[in-house]
């Protein structure tokens, strides 16, 4: 995932290189990360018009709100010694959707069919 500002240039400043890399280190996009730390600071959402004010400071003028600096210090000094868990940052990761029994007997069943239908009429 490439965050939207390319900040590891030499002359970005190190609040949105910390932006980037957090996000990156969560693997969500720059504004999810602006809407998680709001959240984990004043615990209620963040609305768009403050989004859009914070997130277009942030790319055009590459100024970073203060509860999104904390935020980002918070999730990379956990990941360095390896003690980050997303969840504890509003971060949940999409889980892998393991089919049911039932879900694999169809399958199953269903794959025979077509094997038995394809013998009968085209074998």
């Amino acid at each position: 995932m490439q965050p939207l500002v390319r900040p590891f240039q030499d002359h970005a400043p190190p609040d949105v290189r910390h932006v980037a890399e957090a996000a990156t280190v969560l693997e969500i996009r720059e504004p999810e990360l602006f809407r998680h730390a709001y959240r984990w600071r004043y615990e209620r959402d963040l609305d768009e018009r403050l989004l859009n004010e914070a997130f277009g400071d942030y790319l055009l003028r590459q100024r970073v709100p203060q509860w999104v600096r904390d935020y980002c210090r918070r999730v990379l000094n956990l990941a360095a010694v390896g003690q980050l868990d997303p969840r504890d940052f509003g971060v949940e990761r999409p889980t892998m959707h393991r089919p049911r029994s039932s879900e694999r007997q169809f399958a199953s069943l269903a794959t025979f069919a077509a094997l038995v239908v394809y013998l009968l009429f085209f074998a």
